[in-house]
């Protein structure tokens, strides 16, 4: 747990905890709330769902980088696998930015639903270090620190600290969850909705 919060503590030396959000984020803001309500219930994180967006694309929905687009930076792959488990999704167009919040918000719930975890905090870090990296590679990560003696259904200094992956692909994926839950969320916290982490003991 230590090792996060010296995390936090460095992000709040260096940048505004209110920073000012893109405004191009303020176009969707009605929609995200909305459909993260219709999808995750009244109390949806909605703060860290616009900071995943924040981090994907920056609230671009014209977005792209080497394999993936949109607001919600769909690789192809993953667009055509999530419109068989969800046919409501599809008319299948990443640069919809409406298409790629659902598709986002119905991706973590699909997730929620399959990671164990200690406690919510633990929970979204793996939902989103799965987001970012695939289920798979986490349910790797999780089975290396069992055995490693360390907790898998602790993210924060236990399954965090343990992967085979690349150097980069790790750092990436261990950053991903830091930098949206830590760095992004604070800056949404009027949206509306649950904050996650907020407590730093969970």
């Amino acid at each position: 747990m230590r090792s996060f919060l010296v995390f936090i503590f460095l992000f709040l030396i260096s940048k505004p905890i209110f920073a000012e959000v893109p405004k191009e984020s303020l176009k969707y803001k009605r929609d995200l709330i909305r459909h993260s309500r219709i999808i995750w219930g009244l109390n949806a994180p909605v703060p860290l769902f616009a900071a995943q967006i924040h981090q994907e694309s920056s609230w671009n929905h014209l977005a792209k980088s080497k394999y993936a687009k949109g607001l919600s930076q769909f690789t192809g792959s993953t667009a055509a696998w999530i419109i068989k488990i969800f046919p409501e999704l599809e008319n299948a167009n990443v640069y919809n930015p409406i298409w790629s919040i659902r598709a986002m918000l119905l991706y973590d719930r699909w997730l929620h639903e399959r990671i164990s975890s200690s406690g919510e905090c633990n929970q979204w870090a793996m939902i989103l270090s799965s987001y970012n990296g695939g289920l798979t590679w986490l349910e790797k990560d999780k089975e290396m620190t069992k055995n490693n003696n360390k907790d898998p259904e602790t993210w924060w200094n236990n399954v965090e600290n343990y992967s085979s992956r690349s150097n980069w692909a790790y750092q990436e994926n261990r950053d991903y969850p830091k930098k949206i839950i830590f760095l992004h969320q604070p800056k949404y916290l009027n949206w509306s909705g649950k904050y996650i982490c907020e407590d730093s003991n969970e």
